[in-house]
């Protein structure tokens, strides 16, 4: 749980959006997010911007590898379903890790308004300790 509690606080990005950590097993984590009024679209009842669902599927995905793996994971694709509206006041996301790979992985991830499912996502995320995300080293001419 500590892992998945670091994993929170960066990037910046996270701090400001605020998932909390709920639960961190062997291949799962779960997360929850407090809608607030910038999150939402100005409906009634508020309904959560696609693009905070978005961010929550990335960050969920990205936490689930990072926290199996012990280090940070880069985003390499993301796909996303959106089945219905998303109220408030607060979503579930449950990121399952389906690989982990030595060069990528991948996560499922279910975003949930109370018990209704309201997304699903797909992410794959790079293992940067593999020479596709390394990048160029000090010695590297280019």
């Amino acid at each position: 749980m500590a892992r998945l509690r670091a994993e929170m606080e960066r990037p910046p990005f996270n701090l400001w959006l605020a998932p909390e950590p709920v639960c961190a097993e062997e291949g799962r984590i779960e997360l929850r997010l407090r809608a607030r009024p910038e999150h939402c679209h100005q409906a009634d009842p508020p309904l959560v911007h696609g693009g905070v669902i978005a961010a929550l599927i990335d960050i969920a995905g990205h936490a689930v590898v990072a926290v199996e793996q012990a280090r940070p994971a880069p985003t390499i694709a993301l796909a996303i379903d959106y089945l219905r509206p998303a109220p408030g006041p607060a979503l579930t996301a449950t990121a399952l890790l389906r690989r982990l790979g030595r060069s990528m992985s991948r996560a499922d991830v279910e975003i949930r308004a109370g018990e209704r499912l309201v997304a699903l996502g797909r992410g794959t995320f790079a293992n940067p300790g593999s020479a596709e995300t390394a990048g160029p080293g000090p010695d590297d001419a280019r």
